[in-house]
C-alpha cells in the first residue's frame, strides 16, 4: 500500500498554496505531486467561485473535485462537472440592502455559478479580479439567480492614486461585520476570508462538511486540511490532521492546529512532510 492511500487532503488556496503575493509556490506543487504519487487524494477548498478559480485550477495538480464558495459548490474542472451547489436563501437581496445601509462605500459582490455581479466598485478588489483574468458585471438592482455567495469588500475612505485600507476603514468595516452578523444570525453564515472581505453563504454548507463528504466519497479514512483564515476553521476543525501557515490569521493561532512555515515558504509542502512523519515515523 502506498504511503497516503488512506488520506484525503483539502487545502485552501489563497495564502496557503500561494504566498502573500498570490503566487503559487512551486515547492507546494512538487509536494502535491509526491503526495498523489503515493496514493493520496488532493483537492482545493477555497472561498473562490467557479469562474474566479478557473485560471488557477490548471496550475494545481488535484485529483479530486474542487470545493468552492466555502463549500457552497463542488466542481470538477477536468470534466466540467458541477456536483452540487447550495444557493443562498430567497431573502439574499435583503442582505445586500442591509450592507448598503450599514456602509454605502462597500463593494458588494454577488457570486453565481457563471459570473459575479457587483454593487459598487473598489479599486483594490478590481485590481485583484483583473489579475485573475476576471471582470464582474456592475449592477444596481436585478441579479440573475442562483446566488451561491455574497462577498463584501470594505470601502475606502481615501481616493488616492495608490489606494490602501486605512485604520479608519478597518474600524468602519468591523462595525459592518457586527451589523451583518446580527442581521444574518441563524439564517446565513458570515465569515472573513481576508482582513477586508466578508463572505456570506447558505448555513447548510461549510468547507468542513464538504471536505469530509469528499473524503467519504473517495473512501479515505484520514482527512487532512490546511488553511490560513477564519473561513477555513470549519474544515480545520473537521480534519484528523489540521495545518496552518505560521503567518495565518491571528484568529487561528491559539487553536490546536499544526503550525508549519509561512505561506511564502511553502506551507502545504511543509504540511505534507510533517504528515509523512506523523503517519510513518
Amino acid at each position: 500500500m502506498a504511503k497516503f492511500s488512506d488520506v484525503f487532503f483539502a487545502s485552501d488556496f489563497d495564502h496557503t498554496l500561494t504566498g502573500q503575493d498570490n503566487v503559487l509556490r512551486e515547492r507546494n506543487v512538487e509536494a502535491i505531486k509526491y503526495f498523489i504519487a503515493e496514493g493520496g487524494r488532493f483537492a482545493v477548498a477555497s472561498g473562490r467561485s467557479i469562474p474566479l478559480f478557473r485560471k488557477r485550477a490548471a496550475l494545481v495538480p488535484v485529483n479530486a473535485p474542487c470545493i468552492l464558495y466555502n463549500g457552497g459548490a463542488c466542481y470538477d474542472y477536468a470534466s466540467e462537472t458541477l456536483y452540487y451547489a447550495h444557493p443562498l436563501p430567497d431573502f439574499a437581496m435583503e442582505i445586500v440592502r442591509e450592507a448598503q445601509r450599514l456602509d454605502p462605500s462597500l463593494c458588494i459582490e454577488v457570486q453565481g455559478v457563471e459570473n459575479h455581479y457587483v454593487f459598487g466598485r473598489n479599486p483594490i478588489r478590481d485590481a485583484f479580479l483583473k489579475g485573475e483574468g476576471f471582470t464582474p458585471v456592475l449592477v444596481t438592482d436585478a441579479v440573475p439567480k442562483p446566488w451561491i455567495k455574497i462577498a463584501v469588500c470594505a470601502g475606502l475612505s481615501t481616493d488616492s492614486p495608490t489606494p490602501v485600507f486605512t485604520a479608519e476603514d478597518a474600524v468602519r468595516f468591523a462595525e459592518v461585520e457586527r451589523g451583518l452578523r446580527d442581521f444574518c444570525a441563524g439564517r446565513c453564515y458570515v465569515t472573513r476570508s481576508m482582513a477586508y472581505i466578508l463572505e456570506i453563504g447558505n448555513p447548510a454548507c461549510s468547507k468542513g462538511g464538504a471536505a469530509r463528504a469528499l473524503a467519504d466519497r473517495f473512501e479515505r479514512s484520514i482527512l487532512v486540511c490546511a488553511g490560513d483564515a477564519p473561513n477555513d476553521i470549519s474544515m480545520l476543525d473537521a480534519a484528523d490532521f489540521a495545518f496552518v501557515p505560521s503567518d495565518c490569521d491571528p484568529a487561528l493561532r491559539d487553536k490546536p492546529y499544526h503550525r508549519t512555515v509561512s505561506c511564502n515558504d511553502g506551507a502545504v509542502a511543509a504540511a505534507i512532510e510533517r504528515l509523512d512523519k506523523l503517519l510513518h515515523g
